[in-house]
């Protein structure tokens, strides 16, 4: 469960015994009976303690080759400097994709700026209101027809509905909804944990080759088949035809990889972090609820990003020093960065600074949305965030307008994780 903190609710706003054995275990389980484990369970239970102190004692700490970043200007400084701060992705995502990259992994190189011009005349924004948010009503909708009023909301509902998406939109549904779900999640973890290597590398190589695999024979497929659909993947094909440049087989694989391992374990998590506080936060979950059953999309979506800055989806991104810089220069806080230093970019911490964030302990969904980082910041943005900015407050919709949304007793309501992923938390819906 999350933290219930000391939170108010802003007054302008307008505001049993576990039996689930239905999940599989990807990532080994930590133990917690080191003195480093338990040192670290419990720096990650008081994380927004620790950030607190960090920006009004040292914002940029800075030791041997480890450099954490805490407050919002410097945090978004690092994340706009890109010529002094790269992303740490390449070698990963090279091994991820035999060889290539993806464009969330490279510099702002002009391979970057013609991947990205490719992607986004495949991924629309103009898909969002005629194509995302109707089929994601549907699926979920439909889940919910079928399974209510007792489910698992993670394997039901969190999982599945992006994983459809993707089916339907970009045209990969995966040998089976559940390979897709463990090649994406698995990939994410491997590429964006520090320590994955080490716990999960062995099983993310494997599931990367059979994800390549897979994709390699799709796109063959679709090719041969002649057929026209307007997916993601039929407009890349079109645009391969018609010899643009980056388009070669590969490079859609490369593309289709990122994106998809990007999509759904993203989008289940934060559906199911939401879900979660607002199951310990009545006056929320009763907000969420009005805007639900009056089908408000525009109020929920503020909704769900408040809900994320009080329990985010992780406490920031990694980012490499590849020239040393000052940081915060003119400033009493400035902290030179040397060349070769990881850098903590702690976008959690950022969007609790009290500088920036007005009333940061208080819940308030008229925030302007420049408060947020929930899925970073600059040029590395996550490149799905409008669709996952439509797709997790649906998904929460397709529950709380059909009447009162609770957990189920004991622990089987209680989130379970594997690694940093949710893969199970039972709930009930009333009438």
């Amino acid at each position: 469960m999350s933290s219930p903190g000391n939170h108010t609710t802003d007054s302008t706003t307008d505001s049993t015994t576990d039996s689930t054995k239905d999940y599989t275990l990807l990532f080994p389980q930590q133990s917690n009976h080191s003195l480093k484990d338990k040192i670290t369970a419990w720096g990650e239970k008081n994380i927004g303690f620790l950030f607190f102190l960090a920006r009004w004692i040292k914002p940029t700490f800075v030791f041997k080759d480890f450099a954490l970043v805490t407050r919002f200007k410097d945090v978004q400084e690092i994340l706009s400097r890109d010529d002094a701060f790269n992303v740490p992705y390449e070698e990963k995502m090279g091994k991820v994709t035999n060889g290539g990259n993806f464009f969330l992994g490279m510099a702002p190189t002009p391979i970057y700026e013609r991947d990205v011009s490719n992607m986004r005349l495949a991924l629309r924004r103009t898909d969002i209101e005629t194509i995302v948010v109707p089929e994601v009503r549907k699926i979920a909708d439909d889940i919910v027809a079928q399974t209510a009023p007792q489910f698992d909301f993670v394997q039901a509902l969190s999982r599945i509905v992006p994983t459809r998406l993707m089916a339907h939109y970009v045209g990969v549904p995966g040998p089976t909804e559940n390979e897709l779900i463990n090649w994406t999640t698995t990939q994410f973890y491997y590429l964006f944990f520090p320590p994955a290597e080490q716990q999960i590398g062995g099983l993310a190589m494997d599931y990367a080759a059979q994800f390549r695999n897979y994709l390699d024979q799709l796109i063959l497929q679709r090719q041969q088949s002649g057929e026209e659909k307007d997916d993601v993947l039929g407009r890349l094909l079109n645009m391969q035809q018609a010899n643009l440049p980056g388009l070669s087989n590969e490079d859609i694989r490369n593309n289709l990889l990122g994106i998809l391992i990007g999509a759904i374990p993203t989008t289940s998590k934060s559906a199911t972090l939401v879900l979660d506080y607002l199951f310990d936060n009545p006056e929320v979950m009763a907000m969420a609820a009005t805007a639900s059953q009056q089908d408000d999309l525009a109020t929920m979506k503020k909704i769900v990003q408040e809900c994320l800055r009080f329990n985010p989806f992780g406490p920031g991104i990694f980012r490499n020093c590849i020239q040393d810089y000052k940081i915060a220069k003119g400033t009493l806080r400035g902290t030179t960065i040397r060349k070769g230093t990881s850098v903590m970019v702690a976008t959690q911490s950022a969007m609790w600074d009290e500088r920036e964030i007005k009333k940061a302990k208080r819940f308030n969904i008229n925030r302007p949305d420049s408060n947020y980082m929930h899925f970073g910041y600059g040029i590395h943005t996550c490149f799905g965030y409008h669709i996952n900015h439509v797709q997790i407050p649906l998904i929460l919709m397709s529950i709380l307008k059909k009447g009162t949304v609770t957990r189920a007793p004991g622990k089987a309501g209680e989130i379970k994780y594997d690694g940093p992923f949710p893969v199970s938390m039972h709930i009930n819906i009333g009438s």
